[in-house]
């Protein structure tokens, strides 16, 4: 009896323990739910207008207004002689570039001091040109580009070669708002096409100075082809002795106007013929001044150059509160 009794008790304390679980095991299991969930709505609705951004930045430790420093940004990026709604998109690119490295704590993009600017442009011209910046900017007041609520890689060059690139080409990354788009408008521009003539012995010393290739000149032109390229005909690799550059490589060690490149002998030297100027992403600054030309405004431009890019003045950051 004693023993059926002690493994009575043992039923009961088992019973009532799977009652607790049952009842309290859904219980836990919600919390934890919804205590995810509230973490993940934390960080969804960490939505920042401009009001919520600091009014001004600390460069190299002086405290300057943000539409002052952005200001300086379009003036680096863009002529202040293209077309009002051309100047308007850049705005918008330089903003989104700016808050995307004051929301993340990146490198600041590159800006003109007045004092630069003055200095380049004299009174007059200072005056002109600020003027210009200031009504793009107030007409953009506010506005970045996003995608799927964050702030996009707003890339933009100065001429395609005819054709934009896809970043997942490009650069490897999956950025459907850097697609492929026809901008065949910037064929007229003098810098569409750029032909120059190489000695081989100059052109087989600076490719081994950067890539250790063991090229000579006697053989050089068996030593270099362009082994892949992009559906906008951009050079991706090109095979140096050895040795295998990047296009963006290659561009920059021979100081190229591009990527998009084409090399042969010619009359015993090397010549390079290359189309567009710059790397070729995002937003062509000679198309988008043409489209403005043409009657097209900022945010057609905009939506042009960057696929399915949304135009707005809130940013969804999923920082950390």
């Amino acid at each position: 009896m004693f023993r059926g009794g002690v493994f009575l008790k043992e039923k009961i304390k088992t019973f009532f323990s799977l009652c607790v679980l049952v009842v309290t095991v859904p219980y836990i299991v919600t919390l934890l739910f919804q205590g995810n969930q509230a973490d993940t709505q934390a960080k969804k609705t960490e939505l920042l207008t401009q009001e919520d951004l600091p009014l001004t930045v600390d460069i190299n430790g002086q405290e300057l207004e943000i539409e002052e420093y952005l200001a300086g940004i379009v003036a680096q990026q863009v002529p202040l002689d293209n077309q009002p709604e051309a100047i308007k998109a850049q705005a918008v690119i330089a903003r989104t570039a700016l808050l995307h490295a004051v929301t993340h704590e990146e490198e600041m993009p590159d800006s003109m001091s007045r004092e630069e600017m003055l200095t380049l442009w004299g009174q007059d011209g200072f005056e002109k040109n600020y003027k210009v910046l200031e009504n793009a900017l107030e007409a953009t007041e506010g506005e970045v580009l996003i995608y799927e609520e964050a702030l996009i890689q707003a890339a933009f060059h100065a001429v395609s070669a005819g054709t934009t690139r896809t970043a997942k080409e490009a650069i490897g990354s999956e950025l459907p708002y850097l697609d492929s788009v026809d901008s065949s408008v910037d064929i007229p521009s003098p810098d569409y096409l750029k032909v120059i003539f190489l000695e081989k012995s100059a052109l087989a010393e600076k490719l081994n100075q950067a890539a250790d290739a063991g090229l000579t000149p006697e053989t050089l032109m068996e030593q270099i082809s362009v082994s892949s390229r992009d559906s906008s005909d951009y050079a991706l690799e090109i095979k140096v002795g050895d040795k295998t550059m990047s296009g963006e490589e290659f561009r920059n060690c021979l100081e190229l106007n591009s990527s998009c490149c084409y090399i042969k002998e010619v009359e015993g030297k090397v010549r390079i013929v290359t189309k567009g100027l710059g790397h070729g992403l995002g937003l062509s600054q000679y198309g988008a001044n043409t489209m403005a030309k043409e009657g097209g405004n900022y945010k057609e431009i905009l939506q042009y150059y960057y696929k399915d890019a949304e135009i707005t003045k809130k940013i969804q950051t999923y920082l950390e509160p």
